[in-house]
């Protein structure tokens, strides 16, 4: 793949369209999706801006819920 292809997000093929390549899912997988679906994928961030992120500063595992483990 060179370096200006862009490839779906649902299935892992090369876009072609400008407007495919903006939202990164392709024309065919964009008409299979629901309405709902079409507009989560309008408003949510890309995932490699996900990526941007920082990670937490914390030592070791992650608490893997909200809650405070009970004392022994």
């Amino acid at each position: 793949m060179s370096g200006d292809e862009v490839e779906c997000q649902l299935c892992h093929r090369p876009v072609h369209s400008a407007e495919a390549r903006k939202r990164r899912v392709g024309s065919g997988c964009w008409r299979k999706l629901s309405p709902a679906q079409r507009r989560a994928i309008r408003q949510a961030p890309t995932a490699r801006a996900g990526r941007a992120l920082p990670v937490p500063d914390v030592d070791g595992q992650l608490p893997l819920d909200d809650e405070e483990p009970d004392p022994l």
